[in-house]
């Protein structure tokens, strides 16, 4: 069970506060999102624009960097990591992404730092812990000299992470962004699984048997998870793991622990939650 941008439930997501809290409630690891700035370091936020997950739009300052641009293929008015450098991005504080919603988290918006890649692979809490990296696409990219992968994996080197028994995992939903940081982490001798992650796609219309040559596992939503495609069985034949995206108890129709038990049931290999703690006493439960 991994804590899906940390305890992303209850404390702003992508922080370092979110990542130690879904371990200390009992997650096995977390996962976390890749970005990058101006000035090319990576740091940690969901997307490429900053207004949902941080403060920059109180912050007038940066007022002159809004601008119109597009992240998977949707239109936004908007702040963009690559037009910040690193100080820039320091300066924020993170918010709470859907407040309607998750209160609780929101009453520690302007609370955390953005937190770096190097900041999060040098915590103490990811000791003996899995952490999944997944290199986000997006204009941020163009602003690069490298391949994020391979400064992925330069700060994967320059890290504990390997002395400290950390199990690494990358996962991206684009195809060459994940054969280039897995070419990457192999060119370095780094030892990690690799992860395909698709949403609201048929399996009929994925070659299960070339992913399988390619990489060790796939991650699917959870609608693709409880549909009639017998995901798990057919990638398990074939010795892809398969990982399910993501348990948040707002979703549930009937009782919290119906809801888990639903995805468990699936044979599903891991699940990202976003309240670890709930499901770790449900997993706790039945043994």
């Amino acid at each position: 069970m991994i804590a899906h941008r940390g305890a992303s439930g209850y404390r702003p997501e992508n922080t370092l506060e979110a990542f130690k809290l879904g371990i200390d409630q009992g997650a096995d690891g977390i996962e976390l999102d890749v970005v990058n700035t101006k000035d090319s370091k990576l740091i940690i936020r969901h997307e490429n624009i900053l207004s949902q997950t941080t403060n920059i739009a109180q912050l007038g300052h940066f007022e002159e960097l809004k601008r119109d641009g597009s992240v998977e293929g949707q239109y936004h008015l908007d702040w963009y990591t690559e037009d910040l450098d690193l100080e820039d991005i320091k300066s924020l504080r993170a918010i709470e992404r859907i407040p309607d919603i998750r209160p609780g988290s929101a009453k520690f918006d302007n609370e955390f730092e953005i937190p770096t890649l190097t900041e999060v692979l040098h915590s103490e809490f990811l000791k003996n812990k899995i952490l999944v990296i997944e290199i986000k696409t997006g204009s941020h990219l163009t602003t690069l000299q490298e391949n994020i992968g391979k400064l992925v994996a330069e700060e994967v080197l320059a890290s504990p992470v390997q002395e400290n028994n950390v199990q690494l995992y990358v996962e991206s939903f684009h195809h060459n962004l994940l054969q280039d940081a897995k070419s990457e982490f192999e060119l370095n001798g780094i030892s990690a699984k690799y992860f395909f992650a698709i949403d609201s796609t048929k399996i009929i219309d994925v070659d299960l048997v070339k992913l399988a040559e390619e990489f060790d596992g796939l991650s699917i939503a959870t609608h693709m998870l409880l549909s009639t495609d017998s995901w798990v069985e057919s990638c398990h034949e074939l010795g892809l793991e398969v990982w399910v995206y993501t348990a948040r108890v707002e979703n549930a129709t009937t009782t919290i622990e119906a809801y888990y038990e639903e995805l468990i049931q699936t044979g599903v290999d891991g699940i990202f939650a976003d309240q670890p703690d709930l499901l770790r006493r449900v997993l706790d439960e039945r043994g």
